[in-house]
């Protein structure tokens, strides 16, 4: 008898590309379409596109863990993920705090900042997308559900959910623009960043600390939003969606591998996006368009 328990995708697929409750066969087309191109390209390359395949073995294998255990079990995978943390001394061991992040890959991003964060800031809570809470667990992140023009749905309680938080003493991630960001003649260009870190910060009284990890994406990843973005009529929101579906493969790509996550000297409650913006990117010089 075929069992019907889910695909261990369909949830990431949905939040990704904003697919109704109810839309299986649709989740079903995408799965196959998405297994075939993995099969040209591993037959062709050796490479998976899309990955879907180690993606869903890796789900299984999460499904169920939570908290530390989760975030331990990701960075164990493939021998060991070693994240330096540069400048961790400028996150304040105690007492509110927003860190206020560039966002340059996705997925891993979270796990990223988890992994060189959690020892000094054990309360830290990210505030990600909900497919997130597979990486990091329910309890680690504030979750924010978007629609298909990224505008938040969850605001009121988002909000309320970090201001919370900061007036328990807690630690929050924020990814200022809560978008990754292209590339344009090698360098990322991230957008504008939301106002969320500076209005928290100042309602909270909490210092924010800039935070980048010095890290980017593979060449199909840009390709593939490229590419999108052009057969879209120039919409870069569609090629970022359709993009985004390598971001488990993105992810998985990273494991094992050795990165820098910096973080600059705190500033003050209610500092402006476009300044906080400026030092997160600085942190990272060369990553970032001038």
């Amino acid at each position: 008898m075929k069992s019907s328990k889910p695909n261990p995708m369909d949830e990431l697929l949905r939040a990704r590309l904003k697919i109704p409750q109810g839309a299986n066969v649709r989740l079903a087309v995408l799965r196959g379409v998405m297994r075939s191109i993995d099969w040209i390209t591993r037959t062709t390359t050796g490479i998976p596109f899309f990955a879907i395949r180690e993606a869903e073995a890796m789900l299984l294998e999460l499904d169920g863990r939570t908290g530390t255990d989760l975030i331990d079990m990701v960075m164990a995978k493939n021998g060991g993920t070693t994240i330096n943390a540069i400048g961790l001394d400028h996150v304040p061991a105690q007492g509110p705090v927003v860190i206020a992040s560039c966002h340059p890959i996705g997925t891993f991003d979270f796990i990223a900042h988890a992994g060189a964060l959690l020892n000094r800031r054990p309360d830290l809570k990210v505030v990600a997308n909900r497919e997130a809470e597979r990486f990091l667990g329910q309890d680690r992140i504030i979750a924010v559900d978007i629609n298909r023009k990224n505008k938040t749905l969850t605001a009121r309680q988002t909000r309320a959910d970090m201001l919370a938080h900061l007036k328990n003493d807690g630690a929050v991630l924020i990814f200022g623009s809560g978008r990754v960001p292209g590339m344009t003649d090698g360098f990322l260009v991230e957008q504008y960043w939301r106002r969320g870190a500076t209005q928290l910060s100042a309602e909270a009284n909490a210092p924010v600390v800039p935070a980048s990890a010095d890290m980017r994406n593979s060449r199909p990843y840009y390709r593939t939003r490229r590419i999108a973005t052009f057969l879209s009529g120039g919409n870069d929101d569609v090629g970022r969606e359709v993009a985004s579906l390598r971001y488990v493969s993105e992810l998985l790509a990273k494991l094992g591998g050795t990165y820098d996550v910096h973080y600059g000297p705190p500033v003050p409650p209610g500092t402006a996006p476009e300044k906080l913006k400026a030092l997160a990117e600085s942190l990272v010089p060369g990553l970032y368009r001038p």
